[in-house]
């Protein structure tokens, strides 16, 4: 049986509990600490793809720092993605997780992975970072549909019943 959530204007929600979907509620939760965070997962685990990623040791990036190289890597929208990697490069990305307590290498083909060689590692960090700011996590509650209430909110139908 599925449930309906309307969410006030000081929640926020997001959908997928893989690495996009944890940096996304972490930066959320980060820029509106007074806000409530959810992370809704259909599975019964979070982060599932990163356990596996880079072999178990969670390939990070790719030493590319220039914007335009890097765009050129993604033929189908490389015009679309400079400006994107012009806010947000892999520089950034590694900043960010050694900021978090997580070192960084980088391999000689440039591929760059946890200090660790373990994806356990990024997962803790995401995991922990998310928790410490008070995200809620929702797992087996699927976003089913989703939907304006005419006011300026939403309600957020979930496989769950949350």
């Amino acid at each position: 049986m599925g449930g309906s959530l309307s969410l006030p204007e000081s929640r926020l929600a997001v959908v997928g509990a893989g690495a996009a979907g944890f940096f996304a509620a972490i930066s959320a939760a980060e820029a509106n600490p007074s806000a409530q965070v959810s992370l809704y997962e259909s599975g019964k685990k979070f982060l599932r793809k990163v356990k596996v990623s880079g072999g178990g040791r969670c390939n990070l990036t790719h030493a590319c720092f220039d914007p335009a190289d890097l765009a050129l890597n993604y033929p189908r929208g490389s015009r679309e993605l400079r400006s994107a990697f012009h806010h947000w490069q892999p520089r950034d990305t590694i900043d960010w997780f050694e900021q978090a307590g997580v070192p960084t290498k980088t391999e000689e083909d440039g591929r760059i992975f946890p200090a660790s060689d373990r994806s356990q590692t990024i997962m803790d960090c995401l995991s922990t970072r998310a928790y410490r700011l008070g995200v809620r996590i929702e797992l087996e509650n699927g976003l089913q549909s989703l939907r304006p209430t005419g006011d300026g909110k939403w309600v957020l139908v979930t496989s769950g019943g949350a």
